[in-house]
């Protein structure tokens, strides 16, 4: 029987203790730093974060789209048209030219996670901002054939560079006077974001996991050639006829970007 009550006061005061231990851990303004990495449709994450109460956190990072997500391929590059040099009909030649698809770049975040429920609850609502990364993607490309062609008719090298386009799908990508191809889709460099997810940016152990979901406003899509911005709905008319004005239609709808990121959190003070 002595033991018996031995044994149930250690429980009571292990009880004691490690409620005590529950209700020490609070959140204020900036009293703990947590640090976080992750991995998502934004790329890689790496961030820092700091509680102002038990229902705000705040955070900020930065999210990297590394190098390697890049494409290469070969397209055409078709003309079916001649220049006049001297009196003599110069047919522009046919050739191809190896293209690369690049997707990486790097944007900073910020954002205010907010806990409606307080306390140690996980499930939270957040706002905020992605600044930078305006280049979605980014097309480049160089043709020695058409540069040689260009360099030796110098004086006609508008009327070929007219002519002639890479052909990619159904859409043809125009040419410096060097050869080259330089083309990129872009978006606005500051998005507004909102989002909501499960877990922690500040967690109460050393480390925890978090996920959330949520979008980014980019804002009317661009595309540029050799600095220009083009008219994507002619270009893609010209191109395609009809079908590229249904196309345009699409791309002028496509303003927000998803955003889905796991992340493991850890606090450090």
């Amino acid at each position: 029987m002595e033991m018996m009550k031995k044994i149930l006061m250690m429980a009571i005061l292990c009880l004691v203790f490690t409620t005590s231990g529950f209700a020490q851990f609070k959140r204020t303004a900036f009293n703990h730093v947590g640090l976080n990495a992750g991995v998502g449709t934004e790329g890689i994450s790496i961030g820092v974060a700091a509680p102002v109460s038990n229902f705000v956190e705040l955070e900020a990072g930065v999210d990297i789209l590394p190098k390697f997500l890049s494409i290469s391929d070969k397209a055409n590059i078709t003309t079916d048209a001649s220049i006049i040099v001297q009196g003599q009909t110069v047919r522009i030649p046919d050739s191809k030219v190896d293209i690369d698809a690049d997707f990486s770049r790097t944007a900073f975040h910020a954002k205010a996670n907010i806990y409606p429920f307080g306390g140690n609850s996980k499930f939270f609502v957040a706002a905020g901002f992605a600044f930078g990364g305006a280049k979605l993607a980014k097309l480049s490309g160089h043709s020695d054939d058409l540069a040689q062609f260009i360099s030796k008719y110098p004086e006609y090298s508008d009327e070929i560079l007219n002519c002639v386009g890479a052909e990619l799908s159904d859409y043809n990508i125009k040419f410096d006077k060097n050869g080259d191809i330089n083309a990129d889709l872009r978006c606005n460099s500051f998005r507004p974001y909102l989002g909501l997810g499960f877990g922690r940016v500040v967690p109460k152990n050393r480390l925890g996991f978090r996920w959330e979901i949520g979008c980014q406003y980019m804002g009317k899509l661009k595309i540029y050639q050799n600095g220009s911005e083009v008219d994507v709905r002619k270009a893609l008319n010209d191109s395609m006829g009809e079908d590229g004005g249904d196309i345009a239609d699409i791309v002028d709808k496509i303003q927000f970007y998803p955003v889905l990121k796991l992340q493991i959190v850890g606090r450090i003070l």
